[in-house]
C-alpha cells in the first residue's frame, strides 16, 4: 500500500517537475515534435508516392478495358508483370499478319478497340514542342473510359480537334478554343487543331489526345510510324496468356495480372535476380541503421535539455532525499516527467506531420502533379512513431535520471560541482571500441561490398567524437589562462562544470551533423551527376544537329555546299551556299556576331567504313563487362569468355552508357562520329585544351577523346573495317532459322580491310559526340585515300555569347524549322535545379538549426549559472563583465558544438553517401565525393560568434 502511495507521488512530483521546467520541456516537445513530424510526414509522402496496384491499372486501362497489347516485333519478348521491364525486338510484319495472330491469340468473348500511338510536334504562335507523346483514337469509346480524364472541356471527336494534358497546355500557353498546329513527321505539313479539352497529367498516359483519322497514319507494316495498341475488353488476360503472346512478340499491361502478379519465379525476365527475401532484407538492413542512427542524433540532441534540467532540480531531489525518497524514486521522478514530455511531443509532432503531408499531397493534387496519386495516412506508423517519441526522450533522460538519483544531497543543496573522479579508462576504452567498430565497418563494407555498413561505420564514428567531448575540456583551463579576466572566468566555467557544457555541446553537435550529413549526401549526389555530364563544346554555343535530308525523309543536306535544294521546310527552297546564308542570318538575329562552322565526318564510299581501333589486349573494366548476361542469354556456362577484352562486343564501354548530357549525336550514314578537321572545329569548340588540340591537328596528329584508344608508341590506328561475309551469311542464317524464337548471339566481328597508323594525343573529353578528330591532311594519304574518303557536312557550330532564355531558344528553333534543321540547342554546364536547391535549403536549414540548437543550450546554461551572475552583481562586479562572462560561455559552447557536430556530420554523411551510391557510379568511377567546406565552414564559424553576439544584447538588457 506504501508502495502505491509512493508511486502516485512520484507521478504527482513528475507533472509538477514537468510544469516547474516547462521552458525547457517546450524545447524538448520542439525537438522531438519537429523530429517525429518530418518523420512521419516523410513517411506519408513516400506512401503516398507509391503507385498502388489498382492506381496502376487505372492510369494504363481506364475503368473498363481488361488489357492494353502491343507488338514489337517477330523475336518472342519477355517482360515484367507491370511491363515496365521488356525485352523484345525482331523483323517487321504486315499490320494485317499480327491483327491475325492476336485474334487467334485472345480468348472467347474478348473484343479490341485499336489505337494509334506515337509523337508529334506543336506550335503555338513563336514556340516549337516536338517528341510529345501523342494517343489518337476512339477515345469516347465506351471501351475507353476511363482512358484519359478532362480537367476542362471535353474529349475530341473530330479529326481536327485534340485534347492536351495539363502540363503541356500550360507550357504552350494554350486553354479549351485555342487553335494550335501540329504535325506527326518532320518532313509534313502542319495542320491546324482546335484545343477542345484539357485533360489530367497521366504518367501512363500520352500528353496529346486526338480522334480517329487525325495525325497519326496506319502504316502498311506494325513497327512503321505510329504503332498500333490494342485495347481489350470482354475477358480477363491472365499471367499464362500474357506469356504465350510474349512468345509472338506481344507485350501486354492486364489488368488481371497486375491486381495479382505472379511470383518472381514464374517470370523468365527475372531468372537470375536475387530472391526478394534477400533483396527486402537488405533494404531492412539499411532503414534499420538509418533509424538507429536518426534516433541516436535525436537522443544527443535533446539530452541536454533533461541534464540541465537535472541540475535546476538537484536542490528538489535533495529534499526528496532528505523525507525519504529513495534514489530509484529520484530516476522514476525524473523518467516519468521525461516519459511525458516524449508523449506529448509525439503526439504533436504526429498530428502536424500527417496534416503537413496531407497538405502537400492535396496542393499537389489540385496542381496536376502526379507524384503522389494516393493520399495515404499510414496509422499504425503513426502510432509506432508516438511509441518512438516517448522512447527516445526516456533514452535521452535515462543517463541525466542516473546521475541524479546518485548524487550526493549534500553536494545539491550546496549546489557544488561533486569531486568525484572523471572514469577517464573506462571512457578512453569506449572510444577507442567505438573507433575500432568504425574500422571494422569500414574495413568489411570494402573487403564484401556491402556499402551500407559504412553507414554504421559513421554513425560509430560520430559517437565516437560525442564521448571523446569531454576531454576537449581539459586544455580549456589552461588556454584561458592568456585571456582578459572576463572571458577567462566564462571559459573556465565552461570547463569547471562539464555535467551542464558536454551536453549543451552535445546538443548543438547533434543538431549541426543531421544537417551537414544532409549536406554531403546532397552535394556528393550533385557532383556524381555532374561528373557524368559530357560537356559538348563550351557554354553557350549552338549546336545545329541534321536537316531533313536523310533517305527516309526524302530531302537533301541544308548544310553541304552544292546545289541540291534544302527543300525540307515550308519555305525552303534556296540552294547551296543560299541556304547555309540564310542559316547564318537566322542565327545572328539571336545571337550577334556568332560565327558558323561546318561540322564535318569521316566516310568511305561502297561498304567499308572507319571506326578507332582499341588496342589489343586491353581488359574491360568490371563494370563494362557484360560476358555473363551474354552467358545466360546463350546458354553458355558461367565464367565463359571473362574477362572480356575491350574490344569485345560484350564490353560497353560506351560513353553514351554515362553520359547525362542526352543530346542528338552528329553521325554518318553508317554511325561514325570520326570528325574531319583543320583544327577550326575544335577551336569553335571551346573544350579545355582546345589550343593543343588545334595545334595536334595542324601537325597532322590525331586526335583522340579517351586514353583507352591510345596505343602504347602513342599512335592512334584508324581501322577501314568491312564485314566477314562467310561469318555474316551464318549468323543471318542463324537468324533466319531462329524464326520467333529470338537469337541472343552477337553479330560477327568485322575485319580490318586497311588501316592507318598516325600519331596521336589524348584529350580525355567523355563527351559521346565525338569518337576523335583526324586532320584533312590524312585523307589524301595511303591506305584511306584508296578508299574514296568522304567528309559528310551533317551539322553547324555557331558561337554563341551565353546561355539564352528558353522561350528565345523555342523561338529560334521554330524558325530554324522552316529552313530543314529539326534539332538545335546550347551547350551547358550540368545544372540540377532541384539539387541545387536542396542543397541551398539544407544549408540555410543547418545555419538555423544550429543557431537555435547554440541558442537555446547557451541560454540553459547562463540560466543555470544564473546564481552565480547574481553574485557578481551583488559584489559590484560591473555589467560589461557579467556579458563578457555570459558571451564567452556561449562561445566556448557553440565553438566545441559546431567543431564537433561539423566531424560527426562528415563522418554521417561520408558513410550514408557511399551507402546509397549506385553500383555504375562507383564502379565506373564517377562517384565524386563532395564535402561542401564554404558552407560548413561558414556555419561552424558565424553560428558561435552571431550567439555569442546575441548573447552580449540579451544581458545587456538585463540588470
Amino acid at each position: 500500500m506504501a508502495d502505491l502511495r509512493m508511486a502516485g507521488v512520484v507521478w504527482r512530483l513528475a507533472v509538477r517537475d514537468l510544469w516547474h521546467g516547462r521552458a525547457r520541456a517546450l524545447l524538448a516537445v520542439l525537438v522531438i515534435g519537429v523530429t517525429v513530424a518530418g518523420g512521419i510526414a516523410v513517411d506519408a509522402l513516400v506512401r503516398s508516392s507509391e503507385e498502388t496496384d489498382a492506381r496502376f491499372a487505372e492510369r494504363s486501362l481506364g475503368e473498363v478495358a481488361n488489357a492494353r497489347v502491343q507488338w514489337f516485333g517477330a523475336d518472342s519478348a519477355q517482360q515484367s508483370p507491370r511491363a515496365d521491364l521488356a525485352f523484345m525486338g525482331g523483323d517487321d510484319l504486315p499490320i494485317a499478319d499480327v491483327e491475325d495472330r492476336l485474334e487467334e491469340l485472345l480468348p472467347p468473348g474478348a473484343a479490341t478497340l485499336p489505337m494509334l500511338g506515337g509523337t508529334v510536334t506543336l506550335r503555338s504562335g513563336g514556340v516549337l514542342t516536338d517528341w510529345v507523346s501523342a494517343l489518337q483514337g476512339e477515345v469516347t469509346d465506351p471501351a475507353a473510359a476511363g482512358l484519359v480524364s478532362p480537367w476542362e472541356g471535353e474529349l475530341p471527336t473530330a479529326h481536327d480537334e485534340v485534347s492536351l494534358s495539363r502540363d503541356l497546355a500550360q507550357r504552350l500557353n494554350l486553354t479549351v478554343g485555342d487553335a494550335v498546329d501540329g504535325r506527326a513527321g518532320h518532313d509534313e505539313d502542319f495542320a491546324s487543331l482546335t484545343v477542345v479539352g484539357v485533360h489530367e497529367n497521366n504518367p501512363r498516359g500520352s500528353e496529346v489526345v486526338m480522334a480517329a483519322g487525325s495525325l497519326l497514319q496506319t502504316s502498311a507494316t506494325a513497327l512503321a510510324d505510329a504503332a498500333t495498341i490494342w485495347f481489350v475488353t470482354g475477358a480477363d488476360l491472365s499471367w499464362d496468356w500474357v506469356l504465350a503472346g510474349n512468345e509472338l512478340g506481344f507485350i501486354t499491361v492486364s489488368r488481371d495480372v497486375v491486381l495479382d502478379p505472379p511470383a518472381s519465379s514464374q517470370v523468365p525476365i527475372f531468372d537470375g535476380a536475387p530472391p526478394e527475401s534477400v533483396t527486402l532484407g537488405g533494404i531492412a538492413v539499411l532503414v534499420l541503421a538509418a533509424v538507429i542512427v536518426g534516433g541516436t542524433l535525436v537522443v544527443l540532441l535533446i539530452a541536454p535539455v533533461f541534464a540541465i534540467g537535472a541540475r535546476r532540480s538537484r536542490r528538489d531531489y535533495a529534499l526528496l532525499r532528505s523525507h525519504g525518497a529513495s534514489r530509484r524514486h529520484i530516476r522514476d521522478v525524473m523518467l516519468r516527467s521525461s516519459g511525458l514530455t516524449g508523449v506529448i511531443a509525439a503526439v504533436i509532432g504526429t498530428g502536424a506531420g500527417l496534416l503537413i503531408a496531407a497538405g502537400i499531397v492535396m496542393v499537389a493534387q489540385l496542381s496536376g502533379s502526379t507524384a503522389f496519386p494516393d493520399l495515404r495516412l499510414p496509422w499504425l506508423d503513426a502510432l509506432v512513431f508516438v511509441l518512438a517519441g516517448a522512447g527516445i526522450a526516456l533514452l535521452a533522460a535515462w543517463a541525466p535520471a542516473r546521475r541524479a538519483m546518485r548524487e550526493d544531497p549534500l553536494h545539491a543543496m550546496r549546489n557544488s560541482e561533486p569531486t568525484a573522479a572523471v572514469p577517464w579508462r573506462r571512457t578512453l576504452l569506449i572510444f577507442l571500441l567505438l573507433v575500432a567498430g568504425g574500422v571494422a565497418a569500414a574495413a568489411v563494407a570494402a573487403f564484401t561490398g556491402q556499402r551500407w555498413l559504412l553507414l554504421i561505420g559513421g554513425a560509430l564514428a560520430a559517437v565516437a567524437v560525442i564521448v571523446a567531448l569531454p576531454a576537449a575540456l581539459i586544455p580549456l583551463s589552461r588556454l584561458s589562462a592568456r585571456l582578459p579576466v572576463a572571458s577567462r572566468a566564462g571559459v573556465r566555467e565552461a570547463a569547471r562544470r562539464p555535467s551542464r557544457t558536454v551536453p549543451a555541446v552535445t546538443g548543438v553537435a547533434a543538431a549541426l551533423a543531421l544537417a551537414i550529413c544532409i549536406s554531403i549526401v546532397t552535394a556528393t549526389q550533385y557532383a556524381t551527376a555532374g561528373s557524368r555530364w559530357a560537356l559538348r563544346a563550351d557554354p553557350g554555343t549552338l549546336l545545329i544537329y541534321d536537316g531533313f535530308y536523310t533517305a527516309a525523309s526524302g530531302s537533301e543536306n541544308p548544310f553541304v555546299d552544292s546545289s541540291q535544294v534544302a527543300g525540307a521546310g515550308e519555305e525552303s527552297t534556296t540552294e547551296g551556299e543560299a541556304a547555309r546564308q540564310r542559316l547564318h542570318d537566322t542565327i545572328d538575329r539571336y545571337i550577334p556576331g556568332s560565327d558558323l562552322y561546318d561540322v564535318r565526318m569521316l566516310a568511305l564510299e561502297g561498304d567499308p567504313y572507319p571506326r578507332i581501333l582499341i588496342p589489343q589486349g586491353k581488359p574491360c573494366p568490371a563494370w563494362a563487362d557484360y560476358t555473363e548476361e551474354y552467358n545466360r542469354l546463350t546458354g553458355r556456362s558461367p565464367g565463359t569468355g571473362r574477362p572480356a577484352p575491350a574490344s569485345s562486343q560484350n564490353c560497353w564501354i560506351d560513353k553514351g552508357i554515362t553520359d547525362l548530357n542526352r543530346q542528338p549525336l552528329w553521325s554518318t550514314d553508317d554511325g561514325g562520329n570520326i570528325a574531319v578537321d583543320d583544327g577550326t572545329l575544335i577551336t569553335a569548340l571551346g573544350l579545355p585544351g582546345a589550343d593543343r588540340a588545334a595545334q595536334a591537328i595542324a601537325d597532322g596528329k590525331i586526335v583522340l577523346t579517351r586514353p583507352l584508344d591510345l596505343w602504347e608508341d602513342g599512335t592512334a590506328h584508324l581501322g577501314i573495317m568491312g564485314d566477314d561475309p562467310v561469318e555474316m551469311a551464318r549468323w543471318e542464317q542463324l537468324l533466319e532459322d531462329a524464326g520467333s524464337q529470338g537469337v541472343y548471339e552477337n553479330p560477327p566481328d568485322p575485319v580490318e580491310v586497311d588501316t592507318v597508323i598516325a600519331d596521336a594525343v589524348v584529350m580525355d573529353w567523355p563527351t559521346a559526340q565525338w569518337q576523335a578528330f583526324i586532320p584533312e591532311s590524312l585523307l589524301a594519304g595511303a591506305p584511306l585515300g584508296e578508299h574514296a574518303p568522304v567528309a559528310e557536312r551533317v551539322g553547324l557550330v555557331a558561337t554563341g555569347n551565353g546561355l539564352m532564355e528558353v522561350e528565345a531558344l523555342d523561338e529560334l528553333r521554330n524558325e530554324l524549322l522552316s529552313l530543314g534543321v529539326h534539332e538545335a540547342t546550347q551547350a551547358r554546364d550540368y545544372a540540377n535545379t532541384g539539387l541545387a536547391t536542396t542543397l541551398t535549403s539544407v544549408t540555410g536549414v543547418a545555419a538555423l538549426i544550429a543557431l537555435a540548437a547554440t541558442w537555446g543550450t547557451a541560454q540553459l546554461g547562463i540560466t543555470d549559472m544564473r546564481p552565480d551572475l547574481r553574485l557578481l552583481h551583488n559584489i559590484g562586479t560591473s555589467p560589461r563583465t557579467r556579458r563578457r562572462i555570459a558571451a564567452s560561455l556561449t562561445l566556448v559552447i557553440g565553438l566545441l558544438g559546431t567543431a564537433a557536430g561539423t566531424l560527426c556530420g562528415i563522418a554521417l554523411g561520408i558513410g550514408t553517401a557511399a551507402a546509397i551510391a549506385g553500383d555504375l557510379d562507383i564502379d565506373s568511377g564517377a562517384w565524386a565525393l563532395t564535402i561542401p567546406w564554404w558552407p560548413v565552414v561558414g556555419v561552424g564559424i558565424g553560428v558561435p560568434l552571431i550567439t555569442a553576439a546575441l548573447t552580449w544584447l540579451r544581458e545587456s538588457t538585463r540588470r
